[in-house]
């Protein structure tokens, strides 16, 4: 199963664009899944369900750290190299998708009792948030095989 299709599917069971972006890739990054899921929870809708920054986006973000980032403050190098895949990936998904916004991507206010109905039936979460949960593990599946971004 390709990574995009291990998030949406993480993303059918229930867990929120955050958890199936980063949870799809804890195998590969030696993270226990539970505690990437539960480090990810708050992180869904837009941070807190406030639609902001993409959950998805911030998911491939997590992912990119873990298997990227620092493991101490003193590595200097490791979180420069970091910064600049993150970077680099959202740049992207940006440019693809116009925003980085949960409520601009959606279209709809998550926290009106309209915004949610319109969301159900608009089936907006199959539509919007499959497609930026799948395209974002793509990119950072593309990235993490890159020889790019290796020390």
């Amino acid at each position: 199963m390709t990574k995009p299709e291990q998030a949406t599917k993480l993303h059918a069971s229930g867990s929120n664009c955050a958890q199936s972006v980063l949870c799809a890739f804890t195998e590969e990054l030696g993270m226990d899944t539970t505690q990437a899921h539960r480090l990810a929870t708050g992180l869904g809708a837009g941070l807190g369900r406030r639609q902001h920054l993409c959950g998805a986006i911030t998911g491939g973000a997590m992912a990119l750290g873990a298997a990227l980032g620092n493991d101490t403050g003193a590595n200097l190098a490791a979180k420069e190299r970091t910064y600049e895949a993150v970077r680099a990936y959202i740049d992207r998904m940006e440019t693809e998708f116009g925003s980085l916004e949960c409520r601009t991507l959606l279209g709809v206010d998550l926290n009106t009792p309209e915004g949610k109905a319109e969301l159900k039936e608009r089936s907006l979460s199959a539509s919007v948030c499959d497609k930026l949960i799948a395209r974002c593990a793509e990119e950072v599946d593309r990235i993490l095989k890159s020889r790019t971004w290796h020390a």
